[in-house]
C-alpha cells in the first residue's frame, strides 16, 4: 500500500488568440515515462508531463510535475512493480490532479475549460402509443 502526492515543477498557460471561436476541440496528453521513476529517501518519484492544445489554436497549457509514492511497507517491492508498469491508480490520480490545475489556467486565461461538455439525454421524438395492459 502507498500514498501519492502530486508536486508540480513546472506551468505554462498561454492563450494564442484574442477571439473565442463557436467551438473548440482540446487536446489533451498525459506523458508518464515508465522507465524514470527513481527512488529518493525512500519515496518514489515518477515525472510527468501533461499538454493541453486546441484546434483552432486557441490556447496552449504544458504542465510538469512528479508524483510521489510513499510506500507504507515494502518500497523495494512497490518500486519494481512500478517500474514494470506505473498503476493506474497512480495515473488517475495525475491526470485528475492535471486536469484540476488546467480548468484554473483557463479560467484565468479567460477561456472555456478543458473539459467536454456534459450530454443530457434527450427525449425521444416520434409517435407514442397508449398503454395496453398484457392480460
Amino acid at each position: 500500500m502507498y500514498t501519492v502526492s502530486i508536486q508540480l515543477t513546472s506551468i505554462s498557460a498561454e492563450r494564442l488568440s484574442e477571439i473565442l471561436p463557436p467551438k473548440i476541440q482540446f487536446q489533451v496528453n498525459l506523458s508518464i515515462p515508465s522507465a524514470q521513476p527513481y527512488e529518493r529517501n525512500n519515496n518514489i518519484i515518477i515525472p510527468f508531463i501533461f499538454t493541453i492544445g486546441s484546434i483552432p489554436p486557441v490556447i496552449q497549457i504544458n504542465i510538469r510535475g512528479q508524483a510521489i509514492v510513499m510506500p507504507k511497507n515494502d518500497p523495494k517491492k512497490i518500486f519494481n512493480e512500478i517500474r514494470k508498469q506505473i498503476p493506474q491508480a497512480i495515473v488517475q490520480t495525475v491526470f485528475t490532479n492535471a486536469v484540476a490545475e488546467s480548468i484554473i489556467l483557463s479560467k484565468s486565461l479567460g477561456v472555456p475549460p478543458p473539459i467536454p461538455p456534459i450530454q443530457l439525454p434527450q427525449p425521444r421524438k416520434g409517435p407514442t402509443q397508449p398503454y395496453t395492459p398484457v392480460q
